[in-house]
């Protein structure tokens, strides 16, 4: 889905400093303590190994960036345009915050009023009160992460691209695999293993996963196969499997985009009408969804995340089967299968975010049943 809409420079602090000024906010305060907050290397474009204090950084509207960090930590940082700023005690570390915020009266940070948007909400009360202590109004950075860190650029997407084929080669691997061994009390973990290998050897990391899950412990969204527990795959059943990944990185600023697709299928005899009923419930929903956002984004009129998730929310909740779609539709995807972006959502949160062009998010309805589940999902990206 794409339009003529700019690609993303790449860099996020010019991507940043760009949307503070057409939002006219000062500046930009995203802070990390013991990788809590992805955002902090997500703007940063870089993963810094064994940081064990806070560690702050300062992308002012005009200006230039500066990284504060504390004495123990600061060498772990390249030396490289960013200035690196020292502290030691706490009150070193408020006074040079102070230095940096320079005046601002308006500063974005990682905070979601209300804890509506938990993604967004990083940032702990008592660091947002320390910063309005130093006489800034502090706003949400939700927008302005989405615009400056989520959008993709022309070799991400190549990345994402990479992922996904491979992905789909190794979701019919997978049911191949199933066919060739089902005599042999094969089990959900025994496949997840197998896909793991498959991921390896195909260039492909990833964080956790998959999902494989048999007939009952397919009803559970995150079912996780582990070794002692899991169920036999045998000749006549429901199978869900659920992959992500993404192409290896070459180095730590790399930042590939993941892929996320989940299949089911039934094993042995045709399914059930019951089975068909269901698995049309979601795949229309599905469409329906994706309807409304190419639309939308055809029309120059982009929706909100919400929007999108009740879409496909109404198809099954006609059905008869609303109060077994326990999640939302579906979330931001980027170098984290589970990013910082808008997540199409109307259920867990109500997302106002916009899906903007450039970003790549999934859409997979789900209705979960005491005896199986079932999920499609697809992945989406706004050139």
């Amino acid at each position: 889905m794409t339009n003529n809409e700019t690609s993303p420079s790449g860099n996020n602090l010019e991507e940043a400093r760009t949307f503070l000024n057409s939002a006219e906010i000062d500046g930009w305060l995203t802070r990390d303590y013991r990788y809590t907050n992805p955002v902090f290397e997500a703007a940063l474009g870089l993963h810094i190994e064994n940081l064990t204090r806070p560690v702050w950084l300062w992308i002012p509207a005009n200006g230039e960036p500066s990284i504060l960090a504390h004495e123990v930590d600061i060498g772990r940082f390249p030396q490289g345009p960013i200035p690196l700023i020292a502290y030691g005690s706490r009150n070193q570390m408020v006074e040079a915050i102070k230095n940096m915020l320079n005046g601002a009266s308006t500063v974005a940070m990682e905070y979601s009023p209300l804890y509506e948007l938990p993604r967004v909400g990083r940032v702990d009360a008592g660091t947002i009160e320390l910063v309005r202590s130093l006489g800034a109004n502090v706003v949400s950075s939700g927008d302005l992460i989405q615009h400056s860190t989520e959008r993709w650029t022309p070799d991400q997407l190549q990345s994402h691209f990479f992922a996904v084929e491979a992905l789909d080669k190794i979701v019919i691997q997978a049911f191949q695999y199933v066919g060739e061994n089902i005599r042999w009390a094969l089990t959900e973990h025994d496949l997840a293993e197998h896909i793991r290998g498959k991921f390896d050897r195909a260039g492909l990391e990833f964080d956790d996963g998959p999902v494989v899950a048999f007939n009952a412990h397919s009803a559970d969204p995150h079912y996780d196969p582990k070794p002692n527990d899991s169920a036999v795959i045998r000749r006549e059943g429901w199978l869900l499997i659920d992959l992500w990944a993404r192409k290896k990185s070459d180095s730590p600023d790399q930042r590939n985009i993941s892929a996320d697709i989940t299949w089911t299928a039934k094993l042995g005899e045709p399914p059930s009408s019951k089975h068909q009923e269901v698995f049309r419930a979601v795949t229309n929903a599905r469409d329906a969804a994706f309807e409304l956002l190419e639309n939308r984004v055809l029309e120059g009129d982009n929706p909100q995340g919400w929007e999108v998730d009740r879409a496909a929310r109404k198809v099954i909740e006609k059905t008869g089967y609303g109060d077994h779609f326990v999640h939302r539709l579906g979330h931001s995807l980027g170098y984290e299968v589970h990013s910082n972006g808008v997540n199409l959502d109307d259920w867990e949160t109500h997302d106002t975010r916009t899906v903007i062009n450039g970003v790549g998010v999934t859409i997979e309805p789900g209705v979960y049943l005491p005896e199986f589940g079932v999920r499609s999902e697809v992945d989406i990206y706004l050139g």
